[in-house]
């Protein structure tokens, strides 16, 4: 029974991501979950990859401006991204900046630590086991990679699919507005 329900979990899985892995154009954008832009962020739980802590998006509130970043071991697109992604984190941790990874379960946990550590991320990965957290709570429907960008207040901010054009990044311009209403206290 144990292998009939892991089964059904990777043909779930399988159906979930084959239906994220195209990139679309802007106009899907609005597509690619449930919660739209300036609703409430649900808070979740899950342990990061490498460290075995918990992470709760509560845990941040007031204190954080927070990015959701939802990927998969087998999302080129993804893991093309991560040097970018690294030094986003980097340049903002310090202004009130929080990277959290969501992986999608696309492999062995062995995969997704050897791409931690190709990639040497600086942020927590945090494994979406069951996709509870992606399907149920954010209602992901869509392409990934998926950016959520959550306010020091817990709202939805900013949303994006896919990776940005050369030279284009919208990021940390959303960002600077962000870190001064936090300074400021709105």
């Amino acid at each position: 029974m144990r292998s009939a329900s892991k089964i059904a979990l990777v043909f779930i899985s399988l159906l979930l991501v084959m239906g994220l892995a195209v990139s679309p154009g802007p106009a899907a954008a609005d597509s690619a979950m449930r919660l739209k832009v300036g609703e409430k962020a649900p808070d979740f739980r899950m342990k990061d990859v490498m460290t075995g802590k918990t992470v709760t998006l509560s845990e941040f509130a007031g204190k954080k401006v927070v990015m959701l970043e939802f990927w998969a071991t087998w999302c080129d697109i993804c893991k093309r991204e991560m040097p970018n992604l690294v030094k986003l984190n980097n340049a903002w941790k310090p202004k009130g900046f929080e990277l959290l990874s969501i992986v999608l379960p696309s492999g062995n946990i062995n995969d997704i630590k050897k791409i931690i550590n190709e990639k040497k991320l600086t942020y927590p990965v945090l494994l979406d086991a069951d996709l509870a957290m992606a399907t149920k709570l954010y209602g992901l429907a869509g392409p990934i990679p998926l950016k959520i960008v959550i306010d020091h207040k817990g709202v939805i901010r900013y949303s994006h699919v896919g990776d940005y054009p050369p030279g284009e990044d919208e990021l940390p311009f959303v960002l600077e507005d962000l870190v001064k209403e936090m300074g400021k206290g709105k």
